[in-house]
């Protein structure tokens, strides 16, 4: 695996934990939005602040290019698509997300 292999894989890998901060965070934001305004409007707000930043996450995710094929990282068809966006590995040349631990570098 190449240094820009990897460095690719850390940004799909940050990319992904980005998904699930954000998706972790709405709760807190609407209980905060509810406990500070104590108004439907602002949780409308804070709500519609947090879909958008979820569907961009989301974007930034299916359109990711694979390192080592250059098509589309979460899709097997070539389309873009939500479905395998946790997917481990690519769906077109199956490279890993994960690195992988080599016992014996001599063997490499």
């Amino acid at each position: 695996m190449t240094a820009d292999e990897s460095a690719a894989l850390g940004r799909i890998r940050r990319e992904r934990r980005w998904l699930i901060l954000w998706a972790v965070s709405a709760a807190p934001a609407l209980w905060f939005a509810w406990r500070i305004a104590h108004r439907e409007l602002a949780i409308a707000a804070v709500a519609l602040i947090w879909i958008s930043g979820a569907a961009l996450a989301i974007a930034r995710l299916m359109f990711i290019r694979c390192p080592r094929c250059g098509r589309l990282f979460h899709s097997a068809d070539g389309a873009p698509g939500v479905a395998k966006i946790f997917a481990p590995r690519c769906g077109q040349c199956g490279l890993r997300v994960k690195p992988e631990r080599v016992i014996y570098p001599s063997l490499e």
